[in-house]
């Protein structure tokens, strides 16, 4: 186990000495929430990650100074040999990478930290021909925050690279844990020991990186072999490594790509901790366009929010952001309460999804008849955990029971189906009456619903009167004949 180091800081006089030079170029803004449960978040200027949770006493990925310095957390960039990342790397074994440090452009810090209005810390840098502008983003209350990082290519030819978001990971001030993968959202993990038996089980506390761009890569081992996977500035293998031994551990994600000159990319993941162990939620949506749809083209738009864990989750918010070319059709909802609506920004509450399962539900906007509008979905539960953000760009089909199946969908009998009044025949319509010649239905041609009622006339006696009522209408229809041919001659 490697053992921490304190960083000393002397002050003489006014004059501050800084022991590591490296210090002042990581200082920036930083996010500092009191209430919790993230009290610290703070991206260097080299995009160094450094998360402090409240309760904790030290930063929750490691570094051998102190709780605040920069850790061996961050996003690197393998471009052909060149590994490019933050410039302070703590570990031997993330130090022989031999990543070069990114260039710092600039570092912003806006919002206030509530839902309607995150903070978000903005920090732009250079190297290997590339500009990556990331945005990290938090909410106070929530137990995780999201990073997005758009990669612009500013050189003057098409580039391949991969970018990587990786950390050594120091969760409840231990250095040792264990590791997972869930196949459901992508999610790479590390938890730590059972605070009761010890043991690798899902009531020890996690951190975990959660891709919400599709395409990325995992990888979890012990923190060694995880900055080795970068030095190789390869995508990550898709592995666990020992996940079940309790060691020293690190965790990454990465996306590989080609990208034409002055084109950019974006690549978006949640960095999420939890007491408790829970873990992401999933989520899905899809768009289907309504039957008869015109230029005001009507789409149901279906979310499924999948909970993976052994208890049942209460919703904060559940958030559908449309697109400008959307708009949404008020009382349309089904599946879940009215939700509010602020501009393009709906806000739905009071679902709750059940352990290891699902809740489904779907509402109408109206918009384009050509092209189908942008919705995306995103949301937190009560207890913290994220829901992971999906939109209807990522789906072509639907399978909801709230949106219209082939029965559904087909019209009513009351629509284009013809109803028994019109099409389907009715006595006095179609079928001729006694007085048109032909014999009721009571009289000789029994319905199919009463066959048995047909068999027990036939035995009763009732051809007797049919055949007197025949002779009768033969005799009237002679008379007429012989009339007419009176009258033509």
């Amino acid at each position: 186990m490697r053992l921490s180091k304190k960083l000393v800081i002397a002050a003489l006089g006014s004059a501050t000495l800084v022991l590591n030079p490296l210090a002042a170029l990581a200082a920036g803004p930083t996010i500092e929430d009191t209430d919790g449960p993230l009290v610290r978040i703070a991206i260097s200027d080299t995009l160094n990650c450094s998360i402090n949770y409240k309760g904790d006493k030290y930063n929750e990925f490691y570094n051998d100074k102190s709780a605040q310095d920069p850790a061996d957390c961050g996003t690197f960039l393998a471009v052909g040999s060149e590994l490019f990342g933050p410039g302070e790397l703590n570990s031997r074994a993330a130090t022989r990478m031999g990543a070069i440090a990114w260039t710092p452009v600039s570092q912003t810090k806006s919002g206030t930290g509530t839902q309607a209005d995150p903070w978000v810390l903005t920090t732009v840098v250079r190297g290997g021909g590339f500009e990556i502008t990331q945005t990290d983003t938090y909410s106070t209350g929530n137990e995780f925050y999201t990073t997005t990082s758009s990669v612009k290519n500013i050189s003057d030819a098409a580039q391949d690279f991969t970018l990587y978001h990786a950390a050594d990971c120091y969760l409840q001030d231990d250095d040792y844990g264990f590791g997972e993968y869930d196949a459901n959202t992508g999610t790479v993990i590390c938890r730590a020991k059972d605070p009761e038996t010890g043991e690798h089980t899902d009531r020890g506390r996690v951190e975990q990186f959660v891709p919400t761009t599709a395409g990325s890569n995992y990888y979890y081992s012990s923190y060694n072999e995880v900055w080795d996977k970068l030095k190789d500035r390869a995508p990550l293998p898709n592995k666990l490594e020992r996940a079940d031994s309790n060691r020293d551990n690190g965790m990454a994600l990465s996306w590989t790509r080609t990208l034409e000159p002055n084109t950019t990319a974006d690549y978006s993941l949640i960095t999420s901790f939890s007491p408790k162990g829970q873990v992401a939620l999933s989520s899905a949506t899809c768009a289907v366009a309504q039957p008869g749809a015109d230029s005001t083209a009507t789409r149901t738009i279906g979310v499924t929010i999948t909970n993976p864990n052994r208890d049942v989750k209460s919703v904060q918010t559940v958030i559908a952001t449309l697109s400008d070319d959307a708009t949404y059709v008020p009382q349309s909802v089904s599946g879940a309460p009215e939700p509010t609506v602020a501009g393009k920004v709906l806000t739905f509450k009071n679902l709750e999804l059940p352990a290891n399962g699902s809740v489904k539900f779907s509402f109408l906007i109206a918009g384009s008849a050509e092209v189908t509008p942008l919705v995306k979905i995103s949301g937190t539960t009560t207890s913290g955990a994220a829901i992971v953000e999906s939109d209807t760009s990522q789906s072509s089909t639907c399978d909801f029971p709230e949106l219209p199946t082939p029965e559904q969908s087909q019209p009513t009998p009351e629509q284009p189906q013809p109803t028994a009044e019109q099409s389907q025949p009715t006595p006095e319509h179609s079928q001729p009456t006694a007085e048109q010649s032909q014999p009721t239905p009571e009289q000789v041609q029994p319905t199919g619903g009463k066959s048995t009622e047909g068999n027990k006339l036939a035995s009763t006696g009732a051809n007797t009167g049919v055949a007197i009522a025949l002779v009768g209408l033969l005799g009237v229809a002679g008379v007429g004949l012989v009339a007419a041919r009176r009258r033509a001659h």
